[in-house]
């Protein structure tokens, strides 16, 4: 379906297209924002979360299951084959999603991050799964196209993600080829 939507802009237009690609990890199975944004129920169809850590989102929000080594591997492995999507139906960017409170922003965030092995504690250590991911993107989508990641700098909070901290991601990022 997206593929007849690019092809249809082509016929009008030579502007880059580009995609947002991601996970929102605990914060998923919700109502869309439109409509309050707010957790799904049961009776709504709610679904099992995933995150670094079971730790919810808020007060009222499901407790994430938290990922395993096979969990981690499946939403790379699943990122993987967006992209090469996104590539072969002609898209021009992709930017992985890393802000927000979705996946890659919670295993960045030592709110969200409470695992006590090697993807959490220290930075160094809750960026290798967010590197991970993005480097097996980087790997399938062609090298003269821009392949960017979205992340936010703070969690605003003194005890989660700091300035100093997303300067790491950043430059970790940058050395992978982030565009």
């Amino acid at each position: 379906a997206m593929k007849r939507v690019i092809d249809i802009v082509r016929q009008y237009s030579a502007m880059p297209l580009g995609i947002q690609l991601g996970h929102a990890g605990r914060k998923a199975s919700t109502n869309p924002p439109q409509i309050g944004g707010k957790p799904l129920t049961e009776a709504e169809g709610a679904w099992e979360t995933v995150g670094p850590s079971a730790e919810p989102f808020g007060e009222d929000w499901h407790t994430p299951r938290a990922m395993d080594r096979a969990t981690m591997d499946e939403v790379i492995a699943a990122s993987v084959t967006a992209t090469e999507r996104a590539a072969r139906i002609g898209f021009d960017v992709v930017e992985l999603h890393g802000a927000h409170g979705y996946l890659v922003s919670e295993f960045l965030s030592p709110i969200a991050n409470k695992r006590n092995d090697g993807y959490g504690g220290e930075i160094g250590n809750r960026i290798k799964f967010p590197m991970e991911m993005f480097e097996a993107m980087r790997a399938v989508w062609p090298e003269d196209k821009p392949l960017g990641v979205r992340l936010n700098g703070t969690d605003w909070d003194d005890e989660g993600l700091q300035v100093e901290d997303a300067i790491v991601f950043a430059k970790a990022l940058a050395g992978a080829g982030c565009d």
